[in-house]
This record gives C-alpha cells, structure tokens and sequence, in this order.
C-alpha cells in the first residue's frame, strides 16, 4: 500500500497539466460562450419571424415530408413500386438538438449554432482582414484526379479484392493540402479542403489564426498515432499516459480507501450510489444518442 500511495501521487503531480488541460478544455466544449474569442450576439425567436426559420422545427411533419418525396422518386423511377408510409410519427426526431452553419459576406464569418427545440441561434463573429484575404479563394472548385476523387474510386477496387462490395463511397473526415502559392506579387500559405473544394489561404508572413482557444479544443481533440515519430506522435503517448493514469487513479483511491476501516461503511454507500447515478445516466444518454 505505501507503494501505490507513492505511485498514486506522483503520478499525479507528473499528469497535473493534463487533468487541467482535459477540465479546462471540457468546459470549454460544453459552454461556447465562456472564454469567448470573437463578437458574440443570439437570435431570439422574433429575429426569425418572416424568414423560413420563422416555424420551429418539427420532426414529424418533416418525416412526412421525406416519406412523401421518397415516395415521389420511387414511383417516377417504377411506377409498380410499392408506396412507404411513415409509422409512429410521434417518434420521429432529430438526432442532435444543434446545427451549427457558416455565412460570410462583408468582411465577416459568422458561426451561427441553432438550437432546434427553442428556435433560437448564437452567433460568434470574427473580423476577415481583406488585406489578408487571398486573391485565389473559391468553392467548390473541381480538381481532376484529386485525393477525394481517388479515394472514392480507388477504395471500392481495394475492397473488391477482398470480396467486400461498395457501391457508394463518401469521406467524413478528411486531410485539407497545404500548400505555398504566388499571387500578386506576395506568398501565400493556401489551404485546399478536398471534401468541399474549397480554397482559402492567409499571407505566408502572417502569424496564424489559431486563437488560445482553439487551440485549447483542438489539443483535447488530438488523438492518434501518426506513421512517423512527430510531435504528435508524442502528444499520444501523453494521451495514453492520461488514460493508464486516470484508470490507476480511480483503482488505487479505491485500494486506500478501503484500508481506513473507519470509512468502510460510508465510502461504500458513496460509491454504490455513483454507480447507480452513472448506470441511469448511461442508459440515457445510449437511448438519446441511439435515436
């Protein structure tokens, strides 16, 4: 027992900067406004009134909706085919209360985070400096033989080989090209999204536009073992540190708690009550995010 108290604690001093970074970085995520690093306004239900957000959302009659044009397309496609009909429209909904959109336009981006169930939105604003706005920034710009479009192609011929069929293939989570490119007389550090085709890119003097915040949640984002031993590389092995300590934390308090007799009784009732608040807890979350 001395030498699990001894591992106990030094353990935790050595993974302090990351229990802190892991808590400050929760919060973060779960609060949008706090810290906040660009202008931030909301939109109350009246802002919407006249526009095509004016109706709140409503799960059912938009399920309606989608059985009805899925039957449309069937029957123009096969007039023999048989009609849907949607069932316990009550139970229809959507899956995430949020949905968060981009707008640009004068100079600005606006983040705009919806919530569904109230009709209201927040909005984060961040200032585009147009001195460093890039003459060469499109959308949705077609690019032949790009990695998107090898990966679709080149995936399906790959699992073929191992008798796996697919039919349709779409990437979720994708790798943006950096890159440095001349324009106007001044270097550019562009950046093409290879999903959306989109191209954006910012003066390669010019410092970054990662704010301490962001920086923050992408940190706690990090994950991963990369194929070559980079920075990142280690970032995991810190990672994988947090978890094993985390775990040894949790069983080694419960090793030198069980050793003072004199709290046996009401630790006990304590920590029968977290598993029972934590198993309800679970089974909610698994029914709300299962659908």
């Amino acid at each position: 027992m001395q030498w699990i108290r001894r591992v106990h604690l030094y353990s935790g001093l050595f993974m302090f900067p990351w229990v802190m970074l892991y808590g400050i970085t929760a919060l973060l995520f779960n609060h949008p406004g706090a810290f906040p690093d660009r202008v931030r306004r909301t939109l109350t239900r009246a802002d919407f009134a006249g526009t095509a957000l004016e109706q709140l959302a409503n799960p059912a009659a938009d399920a309606e909706q989608v059985v009805a044009a899925l039957n449309a397309k069937f029957a123009a496609d096969d007039a023999t085919a048989s009609s849907f009909r949607l069932v316990h429209a009550d139970q229809a909904l959507y899956t995430r209360d949020v949905v968060v959109a981009r707008a640009r336009g004068a100079g600005q981006e606006h983040s705009v985070l919806l919530d569904l169930p109230s009709g209201t939105a927040s909005i984060s604003t961040m200032q585009q400096d147009d001195a460093q706005r890039p003459p060469f920034a499109v959308r949705g710009l077609k690019v032949s033989s790009s990695l998107s479009e090898r990966v679709k192609t080149g995936i399906p011929e790959a699992l073929a080989r191992l008798n796996l069929s697919a039919d349709d293939v779409s990437i979720s989570v994708g790798s943006n090209l950096a890159f440095l490119v001349e324009a106007e007389g001044r270097l550019w550090r562009a950046l093409y999204n290879v999903q959306t085709g989109a191209v954006t890119g910012r003066p390669a003097d010019a410092p970054g536009p990662l704010t301490v915040r962001q920086f923050l949640t992408q940190l706690h984002m990090s994950h991963g073992y990369p194929s070559q031993n980079t920075t990142r590389w280690c970032w995991a092995v810190a990672v994988d540190a947090m978890f094993v300590a985390m775990v040894f934390w949790g069983f080694s308090g419960l090793l030198m708690w069980w050793q003072i007799k004199a709290v046996r009784f009401t630790g006990a009732l304590v920590f029968v009550s977290s598993l029972i608040v934590a198993a309800m807890l679970a089974l909610g979350m698994h029914s709300t995010i299962g659908g």
